[in-house]
């Protein structure tokens, strides 16, 4: 017969929960009966000025960081007044577990910030986000699996730029988390990930939109394979690279037509380290990217009047310089564009590209200390040849724990 527990065992069991708690708090790490457990993350605090060219910006998430797909286009007469904005919602905090095993490390992560609500009429409320929360099982032999959602594997974080917006070189950038599968493996000095990763399927069809069916623009889950992702990591000396190819099926079914293509697409990256500590940072990819490009300026394709999918290729990219003034300052410089082979079942006047550059100053008196500000242009076009831009400037604070 399985005793009870005693009040006074249970009373251990609840200061040793709290007494974790408390470490915790108090350090960014402790271990626990062979588990290390860390918490991360950041206050960020943000003061941004924009002016649109054409046309007074109404609220939206374009307001917090650049979405290249909701600068207004136009002739110019309708340019809006200087408005500024500040927010703390990227801040963000995550936990992490780690516990070695006779099989490898068994690592869970879980991530959160508040870029979720926007309400500025009493306070400032804004809701928490799901980033990241995966588990992963790292083998002695320098392989591992991870499940969960983390950033996709045909995202090459590490050559993304610093910035004062929440992404910088957006116009150019794949920049896509979502759920998925992955296995990494060793290979010829670098590593081999092959991934199935969430689908989701963006397509304009004009007909179904005078028929009321569905709305133009609208992301469709209608898939019945994941994305297949291939990439490989590599380097030599000072250059570390990255290759990846994606396998996708874009479809739909809007309850008479159910139709899927086959779509593929490719990403290069890389990163070159000067003798000097100043980096250049690159990034060019090209096929079917839709939703995985320019935060989703771009959809996958048009539907024709048959209901067959006529597939968009766009293409895309950006360079990035950074400069080290001093230990303790430091500037990046980058350009970054894409620009859309729209199918020819599209009517309506969407996005023939975008791109933006920028250049910043960040001051860093400490490694968890950074103040920073930026400069950035950023320019749409749609295919109607109507054009608009946004200037910004963008002032930061954060501190990282």
């Amino acid at each position: 017969m399985r005793k009870p527990i005693s009040s006074k065992n249970h009373n251990k069991n609840a200061l040793a929960l709290a007494c974790a708690f408390t470490c915790a708090a108090l350090a960014s790490s402790f271990t626990h009966a062979e588990t290390e457990y860390k918490i991360g993350g950041y206050v960020k605090f943000d003061a941004i000025f924009s002016q649109y060219s054409d046309a007074q910006r109404a609220a939206s998430v374009g307001d917090d960081f650049l979405v290249p797909s909701t600068i207004a286009v136009g002739d110019g007469s309708g340019e809006g007044d200087m408005v500024f904005d500040s927010n703390a919602k990227f801040s963000r905090i995550n936990f992490k577990t780690t516990t070695g095993t006779d099989v490898g490390d068994v690592v869970s992560f879980i991530e959160m910030d508040f870029n979720a609500g926007n309400d500025e009429r009493l306070t400032n409320q804004a809701s928490n986000g799901l980033r990241h929360a995966f588990l992963a099982w790292n083998k002695p032999d320098g392989s591992s699996i991870t499940a969960g959602q983390t950033w996709s594997t045909f995202f090459n974080v590490g050559a993304l730029p610093e910035a004062v917006d929440f992404i910088g070189p957006t116009s150019g950038s794949i920049f896509v988390r979502q759920p998925q599968v992955r296995y990494t493996m060793p290979m010829a000095g670098g590593k081999l990930m092959v991934a199935a990763e969430n689908p989701s399927s963006g397509l304009h069809d004009n007909a179904a939109v005078t028929a009321g069916s569905y709305a133009d623009d609208n992301q469709i889950d209608d898939n019945t394979m994941p994305d297949i992702i291939g990439r490989y990591d590599g380097g030599a000396g000072s250059l570390s690279y990255s290759a990846a190819v994606m396998l996708r099926q874009i479809a739909y079914n809007d309850g008479t037509n159910s139709e899927s293509e086959n779509a593929t697409a490719v990403s290069l990256s890389g990163k070159y380290v000067l003798g000097n500590g100043d980096d250049i940072k690159v990034m060019i990819s090209s096929g079917t990217l839709g939703r995985y490009i320019a935060l989703n300026a771009y959809r996958d394709g048009g539907v024709k009047a048959d209901g067959s999918i006529d597939l968009t290729t766009v293409t895309g990219g950006y360079v990035a310089y950074k400069h080290m003034w001093s230990p303790m300052v430091r500037s990046t410089f980058s350009y970054a564009f894409s620009e859309a082979d729209n199918s020819s079942a599209i009517t309506s006047d969407v996005t023939k590209s975008v791109n933006n550059v920028y250049a910043n100053l960040m001051y860093s008196p400490t490694k968890q200390l950074t103040f920073g500000g930026e400069y950035m242009i950023a320019e749409r076009e749609t295919e109607s040849g109507a054009n608009g831009d946004l200037t910004r400037i963008q002032f930061t604070s954060k501190l990282s724990f």
